[in-house]
């Protein structure tokens, strides 16, 4: 096993004494670590003085784990003005066997010109430039600015993928490479453990109550808008349906603000839940998981649900149609269709055995779909 492994991913975060990870990024790196003797973290530092009230974990866990600090800012614009900090960095790296890259981080491609006769992964974990197109929030202008802004970066990670060992999250950024002459090679994103796992075969909607449940980021492009207009007409039929809300996000206000106008009522807005053990109890006394998103790569909360026992229902979004069949193991809905939205719910909530059937097809195939398995494919090819 004896490598040294660059990792740039993630940004930490730090309390003045320890560094800290989000349980997201944290779980994949007690995954990677096993593969590696040393592993450095190329990472933006971000100072954080309430880290124990918003659930990270400390990598003190890991002592083969060191931090290489780069300044932290808000998204890729915010990287630019730093960019000779990243490019001293990665030319003064030394001592290494390997270099990870996760795209859309800034800059990762710099690996290909200082360390070119080295192992070099790069991992499409998303689409920025089909999730800007498809924003809903941006005006055509504004769309065509941030495209001609980004396309030297994204012209720069395809050039680095030359001789790299790529991946991607999901089957179609892959195919979407290969257009443009890049073997890559999709894989299903995942942070699910053994300990994630939960089936009561023998549950069983209330229809006069029915329980569902929307976890992830509360912005425009994940049309939560359409789930709460869905249960709005669930609730025409069935007054006492609701909808729970995780996430956080600028777009909180403006759902609470529809909900409001659109007078639906049983919509809990419950914030963001980074502990894992605290998020599948959540998961598990709902029945219905709601994913309406507009773009998206591997999106691992529909297996976080269909691991907890959920059905989904959910747009055929991003890596979804190439891994699970309509009305087999989930159920597809229209983008941007409140109507059709409800109307799936409700043939989950009145057909019992459909709702079952989905329930326990799902959870079977998501079984293959542990973190282990994952890192694997990347980190000991």
């Amino acid at each position: 096993m004896n490598k040294n492994i660059i990792i740039h991913a993630w940004s930490v975060h730090y309390d003045g004494k320890n560094y800290y990870l989000p349980y997201t990024h944290w779980v994949y790196l007690k995954e990677i670590v096993k593969y590696y003797n040393n592993v450095r973290l190329l990472s933006p530092v971000k100072v954080t003085k309430n880290i124990h009230e918003i659930g990270m974990l400390s990598l003190d866990k890991f002592p083969n784990v060191n931090i290489i600090d780069l300044p932290f800012t808000n998204g890729y614009a915010g990287s630019i003005k730093f960019f000779f900090r990243y490019y001293n960095a990665y030319k003064q790296l030394t001592d290494i066997d390997v270099f990870y890259a996760r795209y859309p981080i800034p800059f990762g491609w710099l690996a290909k010109i200082f360390h070119n006769d080295k192992k070099r992964i790069i991992h499409f974990v998303g689409d920025p430039i089909h999730a800007t197109k498809t924003n809903p929030s941006l005006s055509s202008l504004k769309k065509k600015i941030i495209l001609s802004l980004f396309q030297p970066e994204y012209q720069m990670y395809l050039w680095a993928c030359k001789d790299a060992h790529v991946y991607t999250n999901g089957y179609h950024i892959a195919e979407n490479l290969k257009t443009k002459g890049i073997p890559a090679k999709g894989l299903i994103s995942s942070t699910l453990e053994d300990s994630d796992f939960c089936m009561e075969s023998t549950k069983k909607i209330n229809p006069a109550n029915p329980k569902l449940i929307y976890v992830g980021y509360l912005r425009k492009a994940k049309s939560i808008e359409t789930i709460i207009k869905a249960i709005g007409h669930l609730q025409n039929q069935i007054p006492n349906a609701s909808l729970t809300i995780v996430g956080v996000g600028e777009y909180e206000i403006g759902l609470k603000k529809i909900a409001k106008e659109e007078k639906i009522d049983n919509i809990n807005f419950v914030g963001h839940i980074d502990d894992r053990e605290k998020l599948n109890e959540l998961l598990r006394k709902h029945d219905i998981f709601c994913f309406a998103s507009l773009s998206e790569g591997s999106p691992r909360v529909v297996l976080e649900a269909m691991a907890n026992g959920l059905a989904v229902v959910s747009t055929p979004v991003g890596s979804l149609p190439n891994v699970f069949t309509n009305q087999r193991e989930i159920v597809f809905t229209d983008f941007q269709n409140p109507k059709d939205f409800y109307e799936k719910i409700h043939s989950l909530i009145f057909n019992v055995e459909l709702y079952k059937e989905i329930r326990i097809k799902a959870y079977e195939k998501v079984r293959k779909f542990q973190i282990s398995h994952f890192i694997k494919e990347i980190f000991d090819a």
